[in-house]
């Protein structure tokens, strides 16, 4: 098994659907799986980054969401997670919302490495939108991202 690997997991407490961002970005080792479609309260994979073959290299990538209202409002969801290799640093993951599409690319992966929003809300379709990430400390991490969808006030 490769060390240094991370699978990301989404578990969609909400009743919209999540759609992936075909665009990845891996800052250490290469995406073997990029997200999938989650449905309605349901849990789906958000991909699985592992280390390269490269000696002393660990794995860290960022992935996209998007997910809109039957009225049309479109929020943006960005992972990242990351699994250092041979690093004082615990895995962490980190999470972020946008009310536009911004690209996944080494600047939008350098703002939440460097950032570490492991924890963010936002306001949708008068509810807010909750979006909290973990990671375990295995060299075979799973990250996990949880989405729920609150009335305000609650939660």
């Amino acid at each position: 098994m490769t060390k240094n690997q991370i699978l990301f997991s989404v578990d969609n407490q909400t009743p919209f659907t999540l759609v992936p961002n075909p665009t990845t970005f891996s800052d250490w080792g290469d995406f073997a799986a990029g997200p999938t479609t989650v449905k309605p309260f349901q849990k789906g994979d958000g991909g699985h980054v592992m280390s390269s073959q490269s000696p002393f290299v660990g794995s860290a990538g960022i992935v996209g969401y998007s997910l809109t209202s039957k009225n049309g409002a479109t929020v943006y969801i960005r992972l990242l997670a990351s699994n250092p290799y041979l690093s004082v640093r615990d895995n962490w993951a980190c999470v972020s919302f946008a009310s536009f599409d911004q690209s996944i690319n080494q600047d939008a992966y350098n703002h939440h490495y460097y950032n570490e929003p492991r924890h963010a809300s936002t306001e949708f379709e008068r509810r807010t939108l909750k979006l909290t990430s973990n990671i375990g400390h295995a060299d075979a991490a799973t990250a996990t991202f949880v989405l729920t969808y609150v009335s305000h006030g609650k939660g």
